[in-house]
């Protein structure tokens, strides 16, 4: 194999973060390949033979495998689930790959995959934990696999309405169609109650990056990101320093907005991302001392005050949240899709967001790159993705199936199909090929897709504290006052705490 399929190889194995080839465990890439990897039968002549699940066989005698999947709005909403289900074959690479997946576990086990919609509602409206709670407690065994978003997850796994899948025998968390870190971070008492990997694309989609226009960085004669991160030095003031070399009042209009020079756009939950990019959580959970608020430290508190710094930075961050901002071609947008634009006429050097929006630039004149989000300072040991919890879905089983044996068998061969059609198809085709234009936002991929994680605290909300945080800073009233928010929610989130605790463990 040449060494750009290697690398691509590399990446997808990445993406469910168990095998990695030319990764470092400290969150770094490696300069060489040093891991042997198992690949699909064409391989076979390099000595490697495919890994596959060790299932049992199982008939379905025509039966249906309904899924439960996650819609924002409509079929049409951007965080709609595409990877469940496929009418037929239309020449589009991502539904074809549904189709042909799901078409092979049809043929192999005698079965009819469907799927059902439902919306997800508002972040932290847990819509769907509301309705598939109402469904589970009637007992109602129409689904046999649920995809909701993480956060509905996180509240069906608290009321145990999921099975334990770690406890489930055809199940194995630990291949590599599975996410390690996700199931490490969610994992609560040994028990995982929802996973994640190939089988969800959105998974991938909700990773956090930060692009960056290559050309800004040529004519304005700034380093070289991929260089920074590969030093370890990309930090939140070395992006800082560079969107001040370029962001600016060019129209000397004396306000600042989407008609000048913005050195870093960022939308209004973007709090989150930085947060966890410094390497701070919220809660952590370990099993000498349960679950522990993590939030309050000198550290975070630090944290949050750079990343207020950051989102108060007039003339360098832009905040696209706020239509006054807009120029006449953004009206009616909102903010991510005004972002973008923006991103895509050239005019900002750096734009924070998800994965997801690299597709949208496929017109882009300019060539851009994608790197991780920054790391607090020089002394963090590893970069931090953190994945929007509400737009990314994840797989579980509701208690009310009506025949878990046999669902645990699809649901294991369905994620390792996954594997083998969908990611291909998606991060292969659609995403390297296509949209990545060059080798080194290859590389970053890895990384980013490599040090994906989450936050327990986030997942429920615990004391309302990142959502007051944000909706602060968004509307310029935090004035540095963390430690003093933190305290005045320390019972709330005692309290939040103590019934997770309590719900979870016992």
């Amino acid at each position: 194999m040449n060494k750009l399929y290697n690398r691509i190889i590399c990446a997808l194995l990445c993406l469910s973060v168990t095998a990695v080839v030319g990764c470092g465990d400290n969150g770094k890439p490696s300069d060489t390949d040093k891991s042997t990897v198992t690949t699909d039968s064409s391989d076979e002549s390099q000595g490697e033979t495919e890994l596959v699940p060790d299932l049992p066989a199982y008939d379905g005698k025509g039966r249906d495998f309904t899924i439960l999947a996650k819609m924002e709005g409509n079929m049409s909403g951007r965080w709609t689930a595409l990877d469940v289900y496929a009418e037929e074959a239309n020449g589009e690479i991502v539904n074809d790959a549904v189709y042909n997946r799901n078409l092979a576990l049809e043929s192999k086990y005698n079965i009819g995959i469907k799927a059902d919609y439902m919306d997800i509602g508002s972040q932290y409206s847990y819509s769907m934990y509301k309705e598939i709670s109402k469904l589970v407690m009637a007992n109602d065994n129409t689904y046999d696999i649920i995809m909701p978003s993480i956060q509905d997850a996180a509240l069906l796994a608290r009321d145990k309405m999921v099975y334990d899948l770690a406890s489930l025998d055809n199940i194995d968390l630990t291949k590599p169609w599975w996410s390690q870190q996700f199931n490490k971070d969610v994992n609560i008492g040994g028990k995982s109650y929802y996973a994640n990997g190939d089988i969800c694309m959105s998974f991938i989609r909700a990773s956090y990056c930060i692009l960056f226009n290559k050309g800004i960085i040529e004519d304005y004669s700034l380093e070289n990101p991929y260089d920074i991160v590969d030093s370890g030095k990309w930090t939140m003031d070395k992006m800082m320093e560079m969107a001040a070399a370029f962001g600016g009042d060019v129209n000397n209009d004396g306000k600042y907005d989407a008609y000048d020079n913005v050195g870093l756009a960022v939308l209004n939950n973007h709090i989150e991302p930085m947060f966890t990019s410094a390497g701070c959580k919220l809660v952590t959970y370990n099993e000498n001392d349960g679950f522990t608020f993590t939030g309050g430290t000198e550290r975070c508190i630090n944290v949050l005050t750079m990343i207020e710094k950051i989102y108060e930075s007039d003339g360098v961050t832009l905040h696209f949240y706020n239509p006054k901002n807009y120029t006449s071609a953004m009206n009616g947008m909102d903010q991510v899709n005004a972002a973008a634009t923006a991103f895509e006429s050239g005019t900002v050097l750096f734009l924070a967001g998800t994965m997801n929006n690299v597709p949208s630039m496929r017109n882009m004149e300019t060539d851009f790159g994608i790197l991780p989000f920054p790391k607090y300072d020089e002394d963090q040991d590893n970069y931090y993705t953190y994945i929007q919890s509400w737009a990314s879905g994840c797989v579980a089983i509701p208690i009310s199936c009506s025949d878990v044996d046999a669902t645990s068998i699809i649901l294991e061969d369905m994620a390792y199909y996954s594997n083998k059609y969908i990611t291909p198809a998606y991060y292969d085709t659609a995403l390297v090929n296509k949209y990545a234009r060059d080798n080194e936002s290859q590389k970053m991929l890895e990384l980013i897709c490599n040090t994906r994680t989450c936050d327990i605290g986030n997942l429920f909300n615990v004391g309302t504290l990142m959502s007051t945080i944000t909706t602060n800073i968004n509307n310029n009233t935090m004035n540095g006052g963390f430690s003093s928010l933190i305290a005045s929610k320390e019972s709330q989130i005692k309290t939040t705490l103590d019934e997770i605790t309590e719900l979870y463990l016992n």
